[in-house]
């Protein structure tokens, strides 16, 4: 397997940056704040399961509406 040639330390640095991959819709929605980000976030959590998902997530997550600050 791919992930038996990791060793520990490796691996310590690899899965924050595999998390950061998966939740970059959310973390994008969150930065830029987005009206819907609690429907992004919500949404980002399955996305993984098919690319043409998660490509959508990200690409609602860059074009989305600024929250309006009052």
């Amino acid at each position: 397997m791919f992930l038996s040639n990791f060793g520990s330390g490796k691996m310590v640095l690899l899965l924050p940056l595999l998390f950061a991959i998966y939740f970059l819709p959310s973390i994008i929605a969150v930065l830029l704040n987005r009206e819907h980000k609690g429907k992004i976030m919500a949404a980002n959590i399955p996305a993984g399961i098919s690319w043409i998902v998660w490509f959508g997530i990200l690409a609602w997550a860059i074009s989305g509406r600024e929250k309006v600050k009052f």
